[in-house]
């Protein structure tokens, strides 16, 4: 009898050590690396799977990481925890916690977006004459913003003319990107070229040329003008947006207004003359931006600007972005003319070598259009010429041309299966440079 306690015995402390070894502490989680691409208050869900007891550990200097819940105990079977950021205002910045089980600690590193705001370009719009009271306006844009920054923007103008006023502005930033406009006010005395520089919290972040006219002087009328289209592939909402405020575009004229200058600047789809090529179609606003089929050789986006009081010798800055699909036209040379006719090459063209069916030929061209809409700088384009005579009440011309048989894949001829959708992305705009 003593015999079988003893065996029984010894046979409880084999399934009680067993036991104890299948029930060991373990902690498994979805991921060891989180990142978040904003610098605002940011979480994310991530799987936890652990037997025992657990908690966060935060070292110092990472306080900006945390975890909800911080501690608990696991039974063995998937649960949900947090990892979260709080708001950025600075560089890009990287800390690793830990979670620990068992005497333990499992890493998780934690990255995230630079915080900085952004400042954009400073601009004026209103005239600046001599002896006459100013009412102008400066623009200072934004980006990068978390929404509840509250900042002070002063201005300092240097130059030879004296009598302008521009007072500190206090401003809550908009969440993501805004505007901030500082009134201009007083009376130059005195003309010529100024500059007049923004500082935010006593940091210079812009600065901006403008010009002081003269008394006798005629202001410029009718620049810059302005039309925006998304830089991006957008959403079904940026395309209804985009028809909503170019309606034009799809009526008989095939037009689009500019955003500013009361829309009196237009964009329109011009053919070549004699084209035998079949004829432009598919007017429309896909990924919010100006869509048609059937450009081809010579045909062009044409922009007529009325203008007043354009000196010659004015130098004239145009910008602006081009894609479109695989088929349609791949080069295009920016022209511009004083009455519509007579045409100039602008400056700034590169060359570019394309051999299609073995023929290799050389391309001169100042936008190269690309198939890629989700890429926000393909396609991009800037240049400039100087007006070569004066127009004292007239329109501006200026115009995208196709200039080589070329498609976007570079691999044939736009008449060969060519003639695909040419879209209109960005902000085009077009200015006189002081």
């Amino acid at each position: 009898m003593k015999r079988i306690l003893i065996a029984i015995c010894a046979l409880a402390a084999v399934i009680s050590v067993g036991s104890c070894q299948n029930e060991e502490e373990y902690l498994v989680r979805e991921t060891d690396v989180v990142r978040f691409d904003t610098p605002r208050e940011n979480n994310r869900k991530i799987t936890l799977r652990c037997l025992g007891a657990w908690k966060t550990v935060v070292p110092e200097g990472s306080e900006w990481v945390s975890t909800t819940p911080s501690e608990g105990v696991g039974d063995g079977s998937m649960e949900f925890i947090s990892v979260n950021a709080a708001v950025n205002r600075g560089a890009e910045r990287t800390a690793t916690i830990y979670l620990e089980n068992g005497g333990k600690q499992y890493p998780i590193t934690v990255s995230q977006a630079d915080g900085t705001v952004v400042w954009g370009e400073l601009t004026l719009t209103g005239d600046l004459v001599e002896n006459e009271i100013v009412s102008a306006m400066l623009n200072l844009p934004y980006s990068n913003t978390i929404g509840d920054e509250n900042v002070e923007v002063t201005c300092e103008v240097s130059g030879t003319v004296s009598g302008l006023e521009i007072s500190p502005v206090s401003v809550q930033l908009g969440e993501d990107a805004g505007n901030i406009e500082i009134p201009v006010s007083g009376t130059p005395s005195g003309n010529g070229n100024i500059t007049i520089s923004a500082s935010v919290d006593g940091v210079q972040v812009a600065s901006a040329g403008a010009k002081v006219y003269g008394a006798d002087e005629k202001v410029l009328e009718g620049l810059p003008v302005v039309w925006t289209f998304k830089d991006a592939k957008g959403s079904a909402d940026d395309v209804a947006a985009l028809e909503a405020a170019k309606p034009e575009w799809k009526g008989a004229e095939h037009y689009v207004k500019s955003d500013n200058q009361d829309g009196a600047a237009r964009i329109t789809a011009v053919e070549a003359a004699g084209k035998t090529a079949a004829a432009m179609n598919g007017w429309g606003y896909n990924n919010g931006h100006i869509y048609i089929k059937g450009f081809y050789m010579d045909d062009c986006w044409l922009m007529t600007i009325p203008v007043k009081n354009l000196q010659e010798g004015r130098t004239i800055k145009v910008e602006g972005s081009i894609n479109g699909s695989g088929s349609s036209a791949a080069f295009f040379l920016i022209e511009y003319s004083a009455d519509g006719e007579s045409w100039t090459t602008c400056g700034g063209s590169q060359t570019k070598s394309v051999t299609i069916d073995g023929v290799e030929m050389n391309v001169s061209y100042h936008v190269q259009a690309q198939d890629a809409v989700d890429d926000s700088t393909k396609g991009d384009f800037s240049s400039t010429f100087t007006m070569p005579s004066r127009i004292s009440d007239g329109n501006l011309y200026i115009r995208a041309r196709v200039c080589a048989d070329v498609r976007i894949t570079l691999n044939n001829t736009i008449t060969t299966g060519g003639g695909g959708s040419t879209r209109l992305k960005g902000t085009w705009k077009v200015s006189a440079v002081e």
